[in-house]
Formats: structure tokens, C-alpha cells, sequence
């Protein structure tokens, strides 16, 4: 998988996602695959950020815009923390005795998100 391939199947999935053809172009122009690196980490820490989570990713920008703006450039991301998992959530989920209700599962999920931000 070239670049920005990458680039592009890392980026989240949301209603500003297009365009791919016009990224790929400016892509090229700007000759980003030097700088793939802190890209793909910029995004992957962006994806877990509360400004792309809330309002189920009302607030990802488009990767055309995210390109234009080179907005990793700088970008200061944080060390890793290892993620505590909590051990009632892996029982609950791993739990096959009757289908998890949705909604119950949706929470589930929210809460998984909470624990690996802090």
C-alpha cells in the first residue's frame, strides 16, 4: 500500500470523507509521503480525541481540508499511555449467554472509548 493509501484508509469514516481524488493530487504536489509518519500518527491520535469523537464525528474535518491546512504539522502528540482495561467490561463483553441489547452495547462501547482516553 503506497502512502497515501494509507493515509486514506486510516482516515475516519464520516460525511466529509471525498474527494480522494483531489487529496490524492494535492498529496503528490505537496510530496507528503516524507512526512507519512507524523501524519498517521496525528490522525490516529486524533481519531481518539474528544474534538473527532463528539457528535459522532460531526467535527472531522475533510481530508482535503486536513491536507491544505497541514494541520499534524506541529501538532504535539502526547506519549502513549497503556490503556487499564476494565475487567467487568471484558466479562460483559465476552459474556455469550444471551445477545447483548443494543442499546447496552452501544454504552458499552462509549464507555470503552472514555477508559482509553484518560
Amino acid at each position: 500500500m503506497n502512502c497515501f493509501e494509507s493515509f486514506w484508509v486510516e482516515w475516519p469514516k464520516s460525511p466529509r470523507k471525498g474527494a480522494k481524488s483531489l487529496c490524492k493530487a494535492k498529496w503528490d504536489k505537496m510530496k507528503l509521503d516524507i512526512q507519512i509518519d507524523q501524519i498517521l500518527a496525528h490522525v490516529r491520535y486524533m481519531k481518539r480525541s474528544q474534538d473527532w469523537l463528539k457528535s459522532e464525528g460531526a467535527y472531522i474535518p475533510a481530508p482535503l481540508v486536513y491536507i491544505n491546512q497541514q494541520r499534524w504539522d506541529g501538532a504535539e502528540i502526547p506519549d502513549e499511555t497503556p490503556v487499564i482495561v476494565n475487567e467487568a467490561l471484558v466479562k460483559m463483553e465476552k459474556h455469550q449467554a444471551a445477545p447483548m441489547p443494543v442499546d447496552v452495547a452501544k454504552k458499552l462501547q462509549e464507555l470503552k472509548k472514555q477508559i482509553r482516553l484518560h
